[in-house]
């Protein structure tokens, strides 16, 4: 409607550049209008969990999961549940400084849990604040890094342990130094036993071992013989750099929110958020 006046207030432009500009400039405020109506506002926000307060190779101290008013967590935001990554890394070190908190501490268990951990830690950095939160499952999937998985329970989905369920619940990590002691998570106070993942996006058959009688025997526990040997369909959550002699395993782990939103869905995350580096007990 503001052409309209412009146009009875001056003799109409029949030709040159100024016939040209006013079509151009109504282009140019359509595509801001639809830019902030359409594109800005419509950008789903998931919260980043917060940090533990501490972590060492025996476990990480409670953290609080964000509760269903925190900002992406609401019963019609995207959240859907909470999904942890993993990646295991074979040493020939068994008593690294603890907590791993260096470089050189990092290199000396094993030199790519040093280079991964120094590649994730841009994302997880709570001061960055141009993470592409829509990327984070395909960057941990292209890093080597798996789902975790839970022994007789369902990890994942809005109805699993991870779920809706778990908003504003304590969730901590054990891994005593204990051969036979089996790393668990507990979640408002109840125990689950960790599962080595069995498949995922870039690794359909993850097969951990040892398997005994086949059967697969997943829990994370150090059967360093086994894992020492590692493909892409077999051992896959295992790293593909492994020393020499090797008879010590770490896991490195990440926790994020994801969700979905749209029609047809589309995955959402947070950004996420770095748990620990922790030692797999051995056998019995």
């Amino acid at each position: 409607m503001a052409g309209g006046g412009r146009d009875h207030a001056r003799p109409a432009v029949t030709g040159g550049m100024e016939g040209k500009r006013i079509p151009h400039v109504a282009t140019c405020v359509l595509c801001a209008w639809v830019s902030l109506s359409c594109g800005i506002q419509s950008v789903p926000y998931i919260s980043r969990i917060s940090d533990p307060v501490s972590t060492d190779l025996s476990g990480m101290s409670e953290i609080v999961l964000p509760s269903g008013g925190t900002e992406g967590f609401g019963s019609t935001d995207p959240f859907t549940h909470f999904v942890i990554f993993y990646r295991i890394y074979m040493s020939t070190v068994g008593s690294p400084p603890d907590p791993v908190t260096s470089s050189q501490d990092r290199s000396t268990i094993n030199s790519l849990l040093n280079t991964d951990f120094n590649t994730i830690f841009p994302w997880t950095d709570p001061t960055n604040t141009s993470v592409n939160a829509s990327g984070v499952m395909n960057f941990f999937n292209g890093r080597g890094f798996v789902s975790l998985e839970l022994d007789e329970a369902t990890i994942g989905g809005r109805n699993g342990v991870l779920g809706a369920n778990a908003l504003g619940k304590a969730l901590r990590m054990d891994f005593a130094n204990v051969a036979g002691e089996r790393p668990s998570l507990s979640l408002g106070g109840v125990q689950y036993f960790l599962r080595r993942a069995s498949s995922s996006q870039r690794f359909p058959e993850i097969n951990p071992q040892p398997e005994r009688d086949g059967i697969v025997t997943p829990p994370f526990l150090n059967f360093f013989e086994e894992m020492r040997v590692r493909r892409d369909d077999f051992n896959a959550d295992v790293a593909t750099t492994i020393p020499t002699g090797s008879e010590h395993a770490y896991v490195l782990m990440y926790i994020a929110a994801a969700g979905a939103d749209g029609v047809p869905p589309v995955a959402v995350f947070s950004q996420p958020t770095f748990l620990g580096i922790f030692r797999l007990p051995g056998p019995l």
